[in-house]
Order: C-alpha cells, then structure tokens, then sequence
C-alpha cells in the first residue's frame, strides 16, 4: 500500500463522521465523543473545538475541525454542529450539520498538486450510539447521503467541476471494539447509487459529462488493528495484529456519457446485471476478486469509424491471492481472470469478414493457475525492498494449471497441469528455477480455425502448412472430429518431451 492510499485510507476515516454507524449496553455523551477523539488521534487525525457545552442530558459541540498531515499533503474538514443526547435508555442520538465540507491538498514529489473542495451532505440521518466497557457502535439510516466536488485544482488549472455521487435509502451499523487491540466491523445498504461527473479540460476548453445509477448497493468489512499506528511507516499492515476483509456487491447499473474536443466527439454507454468485490488482508497474505455478469459497451462519435461499436461478455472476473511474509515454507498464491461469452456487434465482424466465413460465437478467454512461493525479503522492511531490486526477492516452488482456455471463431484450446520447481538449480533453464511436470491440452477445431483463415486470405498457404506441421509435431488425434490432444512434460534434467517424443 502506497503512502497515497494510505492518506485516502486515513482521510475517509473523517467521513465517518458524517455517515457513522449497534451494541447493547449503556453508554454516555462523553463516551461516545471519547471514542471518536481516540480513533482519529490513533490514525493521525487532529481534532480541535470551537466551543463545547453540555445541558442536562445534551452535550453539544460547535466548530468541530478534523485536520490530518500525510506526507504528501493535508486534509481538513469542519463540522459546524456535533451534538449528542443521552436518550436515557443507555443509547445516545448523534445529530450532525446537514453539510461537512471538506479541503484536501496533494502535493506528490512526482506529479502536479491537486487541490480539492469536497462538501458531504446528509439528509434524513438518524444515529443511534449504544454500548460501553471499550465497545461503541452506531445504527444509522439516511434518506441520502451525498459527495459532492465543487472545485478541483490540477497544476494551478482549474476544471470547474461538478461531480456528485449519492446514496439513496441507507440502512448500516458501524461498531469498534477497544482493547489490546483495535476491532472494527461494519455493514451497510443502500436502494441505489447515482452518479453524475462534469468537468472541463482546461488545457483544449474540452468537456466530460457522465452520469448513471447503481442498484441494490451492499457491502460489509470487519478489521483488527494495533491501537495506535505510525502513519509515516506502513510495515504495521504486515504485522500480526492487522487483518481486514470485506466485501461489496450491488445489480443492476446503467450510465452514459460524452466526450467533446472542438469538432471530435465521442458518446458512450454501458451497464452491467450484477458486480461484486472482494478484499482480505489475513493470514499473511492478500486477496482481491471479483466479478461482473451481462456487461455491455455501446460506444459512437466523430472518432469511431462506425456508427456505434457495440462490445460484450456474459460474466468476468478476477481473483489474486498473495502472501506477503517473508516465510521459512512456501506458502500458496492464486491468481484467475476469465472472460466468457465475449461478443462484438456485427459491423466489426462485417469490416473483416462480410462473408461470414468465421463463426461468430461468442470468445472465452480464463487463466486459472494455483501454486507455492516464498518470499526471502521482509516486504514491510522498505531498506530490504531496495536492496532487493537486483536480485530475485521470490522463489517459486510451485504451480498448478487448474485451468488455461481460449475459444475463439468456433476452436478452441484447452489446458490444465501441475509443475514443481527446483530454486536451487537456476542453470539448467538459464536462471530459471528447475520444472518438472506436465501439462495437457485438448484442441478442436484447429484445422477448421486454418482452412477459414485460409479463405479469407489471413494466412498464406505456405504459413497455413507450417502451422500444421507444428501441430503434428506437438499433438496427436484425438475423439471427436477436427480434435487433437498434447501432452508436454518437463523433466528437471533439461529434457522437454511432447507426447512422449523428445523436442528438448
């Protein structure tokens, strides 16, 4: 994690405030006011107070100020009126300014300062404190809640902004627990997201409109984190006292938008059924995934030689596991991309091929691949990451190919295998570590995929025969018409054998 998402990680800890968010026992004004004073402090925040005043069961708050430094910059952001009142059933109600508005400033050693306004808004909030001995947690329901940019700053260049997102009809808890350790689990819904982003470029006098809505917003996280943590130093996310996951999800979602530069123009729109996100940061590794259904691109202008380009798949996703500590055993990693039932609109397909030679069924592209490494560096130590940078700071142990496919124009290829590796032996593959193992493919479709191509004259009959020679060397008949089948093997003595013949 950069110094940079570590600001914005830090700095949105000041939005809570405006959006905070269940527990069941008793607990005061001053508890809660506590509370929020000891988590900002313990991430760096500076909170100071105009005024403060308490009647009866009512402690209020004037000019609450929320300032943070980052070594790229400062955020601050004043709250006119906090006020908390003890409801005498051991919860307490916080009531907030309908507006925090909020200054951020960026000053990047490589890259142009930013300068940003930013006011959230909040309509129809209610929020219910409850809990005590160390646990503080909030239920909270709003009608809206809004961010909005109203001045944006690149270089000293102004692009007049006017971008906003809101969420509609929330319904969250937020909660902390205090103890030898910081624990923090939140949840919240939302009817829907909208969106609607309007700049000018200053440099051309360009414009970028875009604006869409999201549906059936959802997410939830929980995190342990040491009690006080350095800002200035991020090796305490690869500590043991820190892990974090959570997840997002939401349905349908729809936008559209234009692009203007004189006399080029270019008009988008786009949406998808479904999409999803994961985040983990336990067990001395990361994760991160998703997942997307029924995405389409539909795309115009001056600068599409096309009426519109229309582009398509049934479902993508992604998904990385890493482990990120310096380990005496290999440990594992992950990593998935798929795209299926990828499609284009008829006119790309007419531009090169108006015969219709080549089935137009939709294209699937997945790489799944699972295996063992392990780190020999400390990569929250950032003296051993730079002295690393000449050296290989990873050995690679060991990799398994649940799954390599492509279909494309009616063929197809299919692969899966398992591969150990020697990283002691870095000579017999010229620094690679040793493999051994095999992988096996099933291909259909591939003479087919050549006489097609053949026809439209992609490939030259001289070519067109090389490559069937290639394919007579590493495959072999297999069931099924237009289908082969390959075997590769690697040995840990050098030797590459396909089928069982010796290529290497």
């Amino acid at each position: 994690m950069t110094r940079t998402n570590h600001a914005k990680f830090m700095g949105a800890s000041a939005i809570w405030l405006a959006t905070a968010g269940i527990a069941t026992a008793d607990i005061t004004a001053a508890e809660v006011w506590d509370s929020w004073k000891s988590y900002a402090e313990s991430i760096g925040q500076t909170i100071t107070v105009g005024s403060e005043s308490g009647s009866g069961d009512t402690m209020t708050l004037q000019d609450v100020n929320i300032a943070m430094e980052f070594p790229e910059g400062r955020m601050s952001g004043t709250l006119q009126l906090l006020e908390l009142k003890e409801r005498g059933d051991g919860t307490v109600a916080i009531t907030l300014s309908e507006d925090y508005p909020m200054a951020i400033s960026i000053n990047p050693a490589d890259g142009e300062e930013i300068d940003m306004g930013i006011v959230i808004r909040q309509t129809g909030m209610s929020t219910i404190a409850s809990g005590g001995d160390g646990t503080v947690a909030y239920d909270y329901t709003a009608a809206q809640v809004s961010v909005n940019v109203d001045k944006l700053f690149v270089g000293g260049q102004d692009f007049a902004p006017r971008i906003g997102f809101a969420l509609s009809n929330i319904d969250g808890n937020y909660k902390t627990i205090e103890g030898d350790l910081r624990q923090i689990e939140s949840a919240m819904t939302a009817d829907t997201m909208t969106f609607d982003v309007n700049f000018v470029d200053p440099t051309n006098g360009g414009t970028v409109a875009m604006n869409g809505s999201v549906d059936g917003i959802s997410s939830e996280s929980s995190a342990t984190m040491p009690m006080e943590i350095d800002t200035e130093d991020p090796s305490w996310v690869f500590g043991d006292d820190f892990s974090a996951t959570g997840g997002f999800s939401s349905g349908q979602a729809g936008y559209t938008g234009a692009i203007n530069n004189g006399s080029d123009s270019l008009n988008f729109e786009g949406g998808s059924a479904s999409n999803s996100l994961t985040f983990a940061f336990d067990d001395g590794g990361i994760g991160y995934g998703g997942t997307s259904t029924e995405t389409e691109y539909r795309i115009s202008g001056s600068a599409i030689p096309l009426p519109q380009l229309v582009i398509g798949m049934a479902e993508t996703a992604f998904d990385l596991r890493m482990p990120m500590k310096q380990t005496d055993a290999p440990t594992d990693f992950g990593l998935l991309t798929k795209i299926a039932g990828f499609y284009v609109s008829e006119d790309i397909w007419n531009m090169f091929d108006p015969g219709q030679v080549l089935p137009r069924d939709p294209a699937t592209a997945i790489i799944d691949i699972t295996g063992k490494i392990r780190w020999l560096i400390d990569l929250g130590n950032t003296e051993e990451i730079a002295e690393s940078q000449s050296e290989m700071p990873v050995e690679l142990h060991a990799v398994t190919v649940n799954d390599v496919t492509l279909a494309v124009a009616g063929a197809s290829v299919e692969g899966q295998g398992d591969f150990t590796f020697d990283p002691s032996d870095l000579v017999t593959f010229n620094g690679m570590p040793a493999p051994t193992g095999a992988i096996d493919f099933k291909i259909v479709g591939a003479n087919g995929l050549i006489d097609k191509l053949i026809q439209l004259g992609f490939l030259p009959q001289d070519q067109a025969m090389g490559a069937r020679m290639m394919l007579g060397m590493f495959a072999r008949p297999g069931d099924g018409v237009d289908t082969l089948t390959s075997r590769i093997e690697v040995n840990g003595d050098g030797s590459v054998l396909a089928n069982g013949q010796r290529i290497k």
